[in-house]
């Protein structure tokens, strides 16, 4: 009886632990989201149109560590791993604007790694390891930050590692 009583507290506790984690998980969020609306007042117009950059003129910032993360299930039952570093280019032409919105990436570096990760989650392997695989996944994340954070100043998503297994 003392093994299965004193398993079960061990077993409530690991519950509200998780239970708590949850919870603050999904403050942290909705914070982030909330503190993002006042972020972005300052982070430039939000305009579609856009010129061509050269190269030189695109500040990059790598988004926090390496995600490594288990992808979707496919029709075979095998969900298959990646391993990607994202990194957000934001245009450096003009000096104010694009000072807020690199102070922007960098605050908002965690809710940004979300993004990511939930996008890399919900795709299996032969999506992402598709020629356009990454591409794609680059595309959408470029849209949902430039929606997000309503600027056009984010100019390109891209990858300093994609490993697909």
């Amino acid at each position: 009886m003392e093994k299965s009583s004193l398993m079960m507290i061990v077993i409530i506790v690991l519950l509200v632990a998780l239970l708590g984690t949850v919870v603050g998980v999904t403050f942290y969020a909705f914070n982030m989201v909330s503190s993002m609306e006042t972020a972005t007042q300052t982070a430039g117009g939000f305009d579609r149109s856009q010129r061509t950059l050269h190269p030189d003129e695109i500040g990059r910032i790598v988004i926090g560590d390496v995600i490594i993360t288990n992808l979707a299930t496919n029709a075979g039952g095998f969900a298959g791993h990646a391993r990607v570093q994202v990194v957000v280019g934001y245009d450096q032409t003009q000096e104010r604007d694009s000072a807020n919105v690199s102070e922007l990436i960098h605050e908002q570096m965690d809710y940004i790694r979300m993004i990511a990760l939930a996008s890399i989650n919900n795709r299996t392997r032969e999506e992402l390891a598709a020629r356009d695989g990454m591409e794609t996944l680059a595309a959408e994340l470029l849209e949902t930050l430039q929606n997000d954070f309503r600027t056009n100043m984010i100019v390109s998503v891209g990858f300093s590692e994609w490993i697909i297994d």
